[in-house]
C-alpha cells in the first residue's frame, strides 16, 4: 500500500472491522459521525482539559489549531494550522473508464488517406 492518503468529506461512508470501531458504537458511519464523537469526548473531557481551554481545543476537529510542523524537504519549521482529519488509501488505484466512442474520437486515423476518403465520400 502506498501513501497516497487523500481526506475524507464529511458525508462519505467508512466501514471497518467490529473490533477495530472507536468513537461510534456501529462499524459503519459516515466520516462526520467520527468527527462529532471526538469533539463529544473532547467536550466531555473536563479532567483531562481546563473547562476555559475546551473551546479552543475544540478547534482541532473544525478550523484547526496554531502550529508548527517541520516537514520533509522544508527548511525548518513551517507556521500554519492543524486539524485532525479522517484519510483513506485505496489499496489499488481507481482505473478510469472511458468509452470506446470516446478513444475514436480522440485518436489519430489509422491511415492519412482515411480523411481524404471521408472528404470524398
Amino acid at each position: 500500500m502506498s501513501n497516497n492518503f487523500e481526506p475524507l468529506r464529511s458525508d462519505e461512508v467508512v466501514s471497518v472491522d467490529n473490533s477495530l470501531k472507536i468513537l461510534v458504537n456501529h462499524p459503519t458511519f459516515k466520516t462526520h459521525e467520527l468527527t462529532e464523537a471526538l469533539i463529544t469526548l473532547i467536550k466531555n473531557a473536563d479532567r483531562i482539559f481546563q473547562a476555559d481551554k475546551v473551546d479552543e481545543k475544540m478547534k482541532w476537529g473544525g478550523e484547526g489549531i496554531t502550529a508548527q510542523v517541520l516537514r520533509y524537504g522544508a527548511n525548518g519549521w513551517q507556521k500554519g494550522k492543524v486539524r485532525i482529519s479522517l484519510e483513506f488509501c485505496p489499496d489499488e488505484p481507481e482505473v478510469q473508464k472511458t468509452s470506446t466512442q470516446n478513444q475514436a474520437e480522440t485518436n489519430e486515423p489509422e491511415s492519412p488517406l482515411d480523411d481524404i476518403r471521408r472528404m470524398q465520400g
